[in-house]
């Protein structure tokens, strides 16, 4: 590097130090023959200054809100109104500094859009929990304020005992017997409510025989398996472990072989249920198949309705059946689509089951009948003690 005013080559040291004069005096004698470029040096330096003190700020630990725009083109400004005068030299743009206004609203943006606080992220993550407490049903935040005490009793393997010292001896057993009958009975209250909430699966792929199936004839010889083991209908049988159940999801795998197969569901008994069939109107490789729907009230057929099955069907199909039944609604899928809804509220509980009417031939796969198997009827389902028995039989 040369000197601007000489023109020799600068030692190492002072190139560092300076950078651009040999000595002091040359500086001093460039700077008074070109003030002009004093002048430019000033106007370089002021924004340079002004663009460092800018980030100064911004990496404070609280620092304003500004304004960028905003400030260059009060720079802009101020460099284009201040007069220049050759004959002065350049002072220091300390003075010049650009005076930011600013309001709370502008700081509380600034620091929440660009410098996020841990604090503030920590309460909005457990906001959520707050919210899905709040949101949550009764049963479940009764079942989770008595975890605590479950867990002491699973641990322990015994009830509490609460011992009593201010009583007088002769009355202390009398006054522990009592208080161990009346936890004894409030457990006993607690294990049925949890044993009527949880959740309850039936399923059957009938493999191992029909003895859980309830019908009025012998369901050996009106009922029938094929090679692949498939079961093949005939009358109306009743699955047995589900006749107390009210609200359920049943689903099971069928085919028709020849016009029609049929279920039953909300079946109190073999009198009083449900019925429903897929009935094939047109056959060919493309089926017509409608929906036929009717109620059995006290052993006589209520009027049918019937409408087409809105989907295409193919003469081997496998067809996939789910019925919800929740309260006076039911919602009858196919392949995992609605093909009918309606409401009845005059069977109220009651059990699955399938048929097929003379002339009729259908085979079953599997089926499964899935009862309160929500969140809290799988916890309910996990706590309930082995050997409990609810309303929907055993448990476990």
């Amino acid at each position: 590097m040369r000197c601007r005013y000489c023109n020799i080559a600068l030692a190492p040291s002072r190139s560092f130090v300076d950078g651009e004069f040999c000595c002091d005096d040359h500086r001093q004698r460039f700077e008074s023959e070109s003030p002009s470029t004093s002048s430019v040096s000033q106007k370089v330096t002021q924004p340079l200054s002004a663009a460092f003190e800018r980030l100064r700020q911004t990496f404070v630990p609280r620092p304003p809100a500004i304004d960028e725009e905003a400030a260059e083109a009060e720079i802009i400004e101020a460099e284009a109104a201040a007069p220049v005068e050759p004959e002065l030299e350049a002072e220091p743009a300390v003075e010049e500094q650009p005076v930011f206004a600013e309001s709370v609203d502008e700081r509380a943006q600034y620091a929440s859009e660009s410098r996020p606080y841990p604090a503030r992220e920590n309460a909005a993550s457990w906001r959520w929990l707050i919210t899905a407490w709040q949101g949550a049903p009764r049963d479940l935040k009764l079942v989770s304020l008595l975890l605590p005490f479950l867990l002491v009793v699973a641990i322990s393997g015994s009830l509490p005992k609460v011992p009593i010292q201010q009583l007088a001896p002769q009355n202390l057993d009398q006054v522990q017997s009592q208080m161990q009958k009346v936890v004894v009975e409030q457990w006993k209250t607690m294990n049925e409510t949890i044993s009527s909430r949880a959740a309850v699966a039936y399923a059957d792929d009938f493999r191992s025989g029909l003895d859980a199936w309830e019908s009025r004839s012998n369901l050996t010889r009106s009922w029938s398996y094929d090679a692949a083991g498939f079961v093949r209908p005939g009358p109306l049988a009743i699955f047995r472990p589900t006749v107390d159940l009210s609200d359920y999801r049943f689903e099971f795998l069928a085919e028709i072989d020849q016009k029609a197969m049929g279920w039953a569901f909300r079946a109190e008994d073999l009198n009083n249920y449900y019925a429903m069939k897929f009935v094939v109107v047109k056959p060919g490789p493309l089926p017509l198949v409608r929906i036929v729907r009717y109620a059995v009230i006290n052993g006589k057929e209520g009027p049918h309705v019937e409408k087409p099955l809105p989907m295409t069907v193919r003469t081997d199909m496998l067809y996939r059946i789910q019925v919800n039944a929740r309260g006076g609604d039911f919602t009858i899928m196919a392949q995992g689509q609605v093909v009918d809804f309606w409401s009845d509220n005059r069977l109220q509980h009651g059990g699955v089951g399938f048929f097929c009417n003379r002339g009729e031939r259908a085979r079953l796969r599997c089926e499964e009948v899935a009862h309160q198997y929500d969140a809290l009827g799988r916890l309910c389902a996990y706590l309930a003690p082995y050997g409990i028995e609810g309303r929907n039989g055993s448990i476990n």
